[in-house]
């Protein structure tokens, strides 16, 4: 009892309150960034526009129910499947499926689990998710014979979903065109910016522990699903990564990925650095533009593989 009350035994008194509070208050982060609020569901009865969407509904590769929007285009064309960043829903991507559907490409755009109409009741930051992928691809090649081209499919993924879209893509060949918008090097990267923000000091040294509380909450090992591990291996697909010039370790995590891509005669890698970006956020003013991009990206490498 005397050590407690000695200056020595304060000091520790207060060391553990303050230890224990600080991992307190970085679980009720990491809980809050891995529960993201639904974003309810859009009528998709909103004019000419929409009137090819059809509400469609399949199985993540480990059975959770997945809610989406399929709209037809020209069955000779490969597919795209869109995915949406974390706390989105893909009422966030129903621009660039309307962009990519003219275009004539059929567009599945779906929500991940824990988000807008599909099952499942938390985020994994992208790692699970890379299983409703894998659904995806799996639904759109059972659609009936003659209905869509499934042999090279393409991929667009914001924030969460580039980053959930590459490790879908080192499961799945058929995923032979992608863009990246915002890509993560990994979950953790987003974890120390979404519980420390604004504290470069916590992040450069505290990092460790919401990494640790997401392993211990989610029951999901970071280490074995890294984006930045296996981007390498996907040299020999058709890549776009698009970086966001106002969010600057974001554009320099992207830049140093995009450094270790092999070079390859037979494929096609390109790294655009924009004002912002879909992840970030777009102006009116350049979503159109935005877009056209993205379009002239899937045109040029879909159509040529189809």
């Amino acid at each position: 009892m005397k050590f407690w009350r000695s200056i020595p035994g304060t000091l520790l008194i207060v060391a553990l309150i303050g230890t224990t509070a600080a991992f307190g208050l970085a679980a009720v982060q990491v809980q809050r960034l891995t529960h993201p609020a639904r974003t309810p569901a859009i009528a998709s009865d909103l004019g000419t526009e929409l009137a090819k969407i059809e509400d469609v509904t399949f199985e993540a590769a480990d059975d959770v129910s997945i809610a989406g929007w399929l709209l037809h285009g020209d069955p000779a064309l490969p597919p795209v499947i869109l995915c949406h960043d974390l706390g989105e829903s893909k009422n966030a991507l129903i621009n660039v499926a309307i962009a990519l559907n003219k275009a004539g490409f059929t567009v599945l755009a779906f929500d991940f689990r824990g988000h807008g109409a599909s099952g499942g009741t938390s985020s994994t930051l992208g790692i699970q998710e890379s299983r409703d992928i894998t659904g995806a691809v799996d639904f759109l090649e059972s659609l009936p014979k003659g209905t869509v081209d499934t042999r090279a499919i393409g991929i667009f993924g914001s924030g969460m979903g580039a980053h959930a879209a590459v490790l879908a893509a080192s499961d799945r060949p058929a995923l032979q065109v992608l863009v990246l918008d915002g890509l993560w090097p990994d979950p953790r990267w987003k974890l120390i910016r979404g519980t420390l923000p604004d504290w470069p000091w916590g992040q450069a040294h505290m990092g460790s522990i919401p990494a640790a509380l997401f392993v211990m909450l989610s029951g999901t090992s970071i280490d074995g699903r890294r984006a930045a591990d296996v981007l390498p291996a996907l040299g020999g697909r058709d890549l776009l990564l698009v970086a966001p010039a106002g969010d600057g370790k974001l554009d320099e995590a992207m830049k140093t990925m995009y450094a270790t891509l092999p070079e390859r005669r037979d494929s096609e890698r390109n790294l655009i650095t924009l004002p912002a970006t879909h992840a970030s956020g777009l102006s009116a003013d350049d979503l159109n533009r935005y877009h056209q991009r993205v379009v002239t990206f899937f045109a040029s490498r879909l159509k040529r593989s189809s």
